[in-house]
């Protein structure tokens, strides 16, 4: 049987959805709305959904985006902006897995050639099963490592007592100390859709961010999450106040069988009441009783030694994920980190160990 490959069209929105969400393992970063939120945030690239068809049924597909055009040219990924995994999606009534993968992977190294990519990078799914075949079947220049951290959630408990006890029953003895203080320390607990929360949140955020010397993401994200995803369907922002004043917020998405820890913000003066704690905890209650079964924290960077151990403590299973990297201009690599950074905003180029030490660049 032949599979043919094309991009995704108004026509087949419906059936590529429907394959996502057949799909335990496919994250919300794979959705629609998700194409939605990049499309608002980054306006000036394009959406390139490769979907394998086979007999007049879709079979697969691979999301990607093209960064705008900088002086340096275009990247492909899938897929940009933060933490954002791609991969290949492919059904699970179609017997010959691997086959559907290598043909979008082909087709994925296709489309670059054909846009005329400076470089392109393939980001795994740490939940996807085939993901494996990647390191096996795809030829590339270079692969960059993270920390998939997945927290299992507890299924098939009707009662809430009985909810909150398995959750705490597999968070470390000290995460359990941190709930119960925040549950004692007279925090009021709340999520909000409003315009005023996403406010909030962002304003920690940006906070939190540059008290490390971090990379905030964008109020223009926080806008974008508004306009693309429906409120309490798609995503919920969880919010711990203490006498009025807001001191923590979580934003969390829910999608297929997957609720994703996506931002977390806390006032520092707050932090040792441990609202985040409370917060994520309440949100993986509704996740559970949403009928979820994982809680993703994201990737975490090998050096990350004090986030992971955070993530850890709440029943984590350690699943890597990889950042698959080809390189068709190699001038790029005699481009500064800097350069790198400010012409492909939010598109992954290559690891900056890759760049010529001509170029003044850390290895990371």
């Amino acid at each position: 049987m032949t599979i043919r490959i094309d991009l995704l069209t108004p026509d087949g929105e419906s059936e590529y959805e429907e394959l996502a969400r057949s799909l335990d393992s496919v994250l919300f970063y794979a959705s629609l709305p998700y194409r939605r939120f990049l499309q608002t945030l980054l306006p000036q690239s394009r959406a390139a959904y490769l979907t394998a068809w086979e007999a007049g049924r879709m079979i697969g597909a691979l999301p990607a985006f093209l960064s705008p055009p900088s002086p340096s040219g275009i990247v492909l990924n899938s897929l940009p902006f933060y933490g954002s995994n791609g991969g290949v999606l492919v059904s699970p009534r179609y017997p010959d897995a691997k086959a559907t993968v290598l043909e979008l992977l082909r087709a994925f190294d296709e489309l670059a050639l054909q846009e005329k990519t400076a470089a392109s990078t393939l980001i795994s799914n740490p939940l996807d099963p085939l993901r494996g075949l990647y390191r096996e079947e795809y030829f590339c220049d270079a692969i960059d490592e993270r920390i998939g951290q997945i927290t299992p959630l507890p299924r098939n408990i009707a009662g809430e007592e009985e909810r909150e006890q398995a959750v705490m029953e597999q968070v470390h003895q000290k995460t359990r100390n941190c709930i119960r203080k925040a549950m004692k320390s007279g925090l009021s607990i709340r999520h909000s859709g409003e315009l005023a929360a996403m406010e909030n949140l962002y304003r920690l955020h940006k906070t939190n961010m540059e008290a490390i010397g971090g990379l905030a993401k964008p109020w223009e994200a926080f806008a974008a999450i508004r306009e693309a995803f429906a409120y309490d369907q798609d995503y919920r922002i969880y919010i711990a106040e203490k006498d009025g004043e807001t001191i923590a917020s979580l934003l969390v998405f829910f999608y297929n069988r997957t609720a994703e820890y996506y931002t977390p913000a806390s006032s520092a003066e707050h932090r040792v009441l441990q609202p985040m704690s409370l917060l994520i905890f309440e949100a993986m209650l509704e996740a559970m009783r949403r009928g979820l079964h994982h809680w993703n924290w994201g990737g975490t960077w090998l050096t990350q030694d004090g986030v992971y151990h955070f993530k850890k403590r709440w029943g984590t299973e350690d699943i890597p994920y990889y950042y698959y990297v080809r390189i068709y201009d190699e001038s790029l690599r005699r481009l500064s980190k800097e350069t790198l950074l400010r012409e492909f905003p939010y598109f992954y180029v290559m690891p900056f160990r890759m760049l010529m030490p001509s170029s003044n660049n850390n290895a990371i």
